[in-house]
């Protein structure tokens, strides 16, 4: 009977190191999961802000108001804009904006990383 106990708590000795390197994997690929996760929102909600931010800076443009001001102000407050840029294509005017997508976390950008978008508005 002593030997059959002595063999079980062997064999849960062993058992308590495996189940703490599953652990320490399963939380590691959750946390990389939860982070993709995250950052395809940081996508989906910079190319939205994006195009907005275009829309109001053709119709700033169109009205002879101030660009600059209407892009940062269509903008949260976190993203950073790498380039704002008019023109003027037949009886239109063309905005558009590019900003940087957050790696993870809203202070973390690269200029690699960023989204571009453009409206087209005619001048009125």
């Amino acid at each position: 009977m002593r030997a059959r106990l002595e063999q079980a708590r062997r064999r849960t000795g062993s058992e308590r190191g495996a189940i703490s390197l599953e652990l320490i994997g399963f939380v590691t690929v959750l946390v990389v999961v939860a982070m993709l996760c995250i950052q395809g929102l940081y996508v989906a909600q910079v190319t939205s802000a994006a195009q907005q931010a275009a829309r109001s800076g053709a119709r700033a443009q169109a009205l002879g108001l101030d660009v600059s001001n209407e892009v940062h102000r269509q903008l949260p407050g976190w993203a950073r804009v790498d380039s704002i840029s008019t023109s003027y294509p037949g009886d239109g005017v063309r905005v558009e904006v590019a900003v940087r997508v957050p790696i993870v976390l809203p202070g973390i950008t690269s200029r690699s990383f960023s989204v571009t978008r453009d409206a087209v508005l005619p001048r009125g």
